[in-house]
């Protein structure tokens, strides 16, 4: 009878420990369960994490969708979109570029022409090699362009519109038709423009 009296208490004291194994698993797998949950909430009434956008909207492209458009001229908003989207990494949402190695925009003689012609045309193809922006040399490497990246004569003229109209530039807008009138002057070419070669394209004053 001794002898039994202790198996029957370590029975009756490893029962517990099972119960006890069991509570943390299920408290991990709730633990999980909310914060699923909480990051699924989150990601359909966030508007995409952007502080302008909220539910019922899912994005600030959405939003901006919805927004009344100018009954004339070019859309500064659409140009703006189509910049942060293609320009705006390297010459910087302020339009001022990166030191050394993007020129800027703002104020830019390249930008400020009154005839956009140079202008599409480093849109198109890109730019490459010395050249003088602002009184500063640069050497300039524009690997990505117009073209390259699929851009429409109505995108093309949208952001150049933006770009000569943002940080202080004065410049008249571009039009689809301008953009339009110049492609095929550049069809099959596969290089970006120099400075030498742009300056010798004629521009009306």
């Amino acid at each position: 009878m001794n002898s039994e009296k202790p198996l029957l208490q370590a029975a009756d004291e490893a029962e517990p420990t099972a119960g006890t194994a069991a509570t943390p698993v299920f408290l991990f797998v709730l633990l999980l369960l909310l914060t699923y949950w909480g990051m699924y909430y989150l990601d359909q009434h966030s508007g995409g994490f952007q502080a302008l956008a909220y539910e019922p909207y899912s994005g600030l492209d959405e939003l901006r969708a919805l927004e009344p458009k100018p009954t004339s001229g070019f859309d500064p908003r659409y140009g703006k979109a189509v910049y942060e989207r293609t320009c705006g990494v390297c010459h910087q949402p302020t339009g001022l570029g990166a030191a050394g190695q993007f020129p800027p925009l703002a104020s830019s003689e390249w930008v400020n022409e009154p005839d956009p012609a140079r202008l599409i045309r480093i849109a198109l193809d890109g730019a490459q090699g010395p050249i003088t922006v602002n009184g500063q040399e640069w050497n300039l490497i524009m690997s990505v362009n117009g073209k390259q990246l699929g851009l429409s004569d109505q995108d093309l003229a949208a952001v150049l519109s933006y770009v000569r109209q943002a940080w202080g530039n004065k410049a008249p807008p571009v039009t689809a038709e301008q953009v339009k009138a110049i492609r095929p002057q550049t069809e099959g070419r596969s290089v970006q423009w120099t400075a030498t070669e742009l300056l010798a394209v004629p521009v009306k004053k």
